[in-house]
């Protein structure tokens, strides 16, 4: 979650776009995406595991369509552009995906050092 305004921030700041119902600018990447994204997502990943084989069947769908609820709401609204919602759905996919590869990389690292070699 500390990693979505590092990375959104910059790149509203930088592309400096204005809104679909206002002629402020810093719209896109849409924020608010991407934070639910990085929340709904993470939350699953984080979740099924530990909710054994029930839980990895529907955890990632359920938070898949609550991210896609979550920035088709905010295009229907006006807050943002289809394009906001687009970027920030592909740049927090990018950082999901680091952060599977992050969890199986301490997985591998447990189930490695989990060995029962006792004496």
């Amino acid at each position: 979650m500390a990693a979505v305004p590092v990375l959104v921030m910059p790149l509203k700041v930088w592309i400096d776009r204005p809104g679909p119902l206002t002629a402020e600018s810093g719209y896109y990447p849409s924020g608010h995406t991407a934070t639910a994204m990085v929340a709904y997502c993470g939350a699953a990943l984080l979740l099924a595991p530990r909710t054994g084989r029930a839980g990895r069947g529907w955890a990632m769908p359920v938070a898949v369509v609550l991210s896609v609820a979550t920035g088709i709401g905010l295009v229907l609204r006006g807050y943002h552009w289809p394009l906001d919602v687009l970027g920030s759905w592909l740049l927090c996919g990018m950082l999901l995906a680091l952060l599977v590869a992050a969890l199986r990389r301490i997985d591998n690292r447990g189930a490695a050092g989990s060995g029962t070699d006792a004496p």
